[in-house]
């Protein structure tokens, strides 16, 4: 691994704050636990809260004077030259109904540059991890970790395409590209939300899509794929999250679409979603 020693200290932050959410969530995870409804429909829980919570006092003493911005409790140090993106849970309908494919994501970028990324699949106790000029890894740790690559098929047609809900994609107008990008496809499941970049991350699918998603929702995936050897991009085509100065270039709330890919079937996947 030929990362910076500066990267690999902040990595080993980000691995612990990702092994604590895990440790939280488990607590609470096919329990009775009472669920929320947001204005969006959305469920939220004792544990996104108590996890996210966990983390930015964590970051507070080990980071001081690094910027926020998570999914629960909105952005916290703006102007910092350094920026935690946190998802305490992505994938929260997932857990409320016990299935296993719900995660932590956590990104940390210096202005628009990702140094460190991580999806931790907490019931699956996996999780990939990428740290700048240094590799993507499957496993929790520095210690089980071992390299991953993206795929090498080379065709749409001989893919495996995933994605969340259809309806998603019909409510915000993807509907008539999606079903040319999976009826194309060798394979289609709904296997979404973070656990869908992990499988291309580690070479398991070719293409993830999301129509619409929040900036804590994909913040560590351009990183991952890129050390991966894949692709990340919006559905318009756009690979960066931030602009130079640190500066979200969308709105953080459900501003951004998203497309993760092996690389290369990248290109002919955004055209047959237009």
């Amino acid at each position: 691994m030929a990362a910076a020693s500066e990267n690999l200290e902040l990595l080993k932050i980000a691995l612990k704050t990702a092994s604590l959410a895990e440790e939280n969530i488990l607590k609470f995870y096919q329990s009775d636990m009472g669920v929320e409804w947001k204005k969006d429909n959305t469920p939220v829980t004792i544990a996104d809260k108590g996890t996210e919570e966990l983390a930015r006092q964590f970051w507070a003493k080990e980071t001081p004077g690094f910027g926020v911005v998570g999914e629960e409790f909105g952005i916290e140090s703006p102007d910092a030259e350094y920026q935690w993106v946190i998802d305490p849970i992505d994938g929260t309908k997932s857990f409320i109904h016990g299935v296993p494919l719900f995660g932590t994501l956590i990104a940390l970028y210096k202005r628009n540059v990702p140094l460190v990324s991580i999806i931790r699949l907490p019931a699956l106790k996996s999780g990939v991890w990428a740290v700048k000029a240094g590799g993507t890894f499957l496993g929790t740790s520095l210690d089980d970790a071992r390299p991953v690559k993206c795929s090498s098929v080379d065709s749409i047609k001989n893919s495996l395409v995933l994605s969340g809900t259809i309806n998603t994609m019909e409510e915000q107008g993807f509907g008539e590209g999606f079903t040319r990008l999976r009826k194309s496809a060798r394979l289609h499941r709904g296997w979404g939300d973070c656990y869908g970049y992990y499988l291309v991350a580690a070479g398991r699918a070719e293409v993830m899509v999301d129509p619409v998603v929040s900036l804590w929702d994909i913040a560590p995936f351009p990183l991952l794929m890129q050390e991966a050897g894949g692709k990340f991009s919006t559905l318009s085509g756009v690979t960066e999250l931030f602009d130079k100065d640190g500066k979200p270039l969308s709105p953080i709330y459900e501003g951004y679409t998203a497309m993760a890919t092996n690389g290369k079937v990248h290109e002919e996947a955004l055209q047959l979603m237009k």
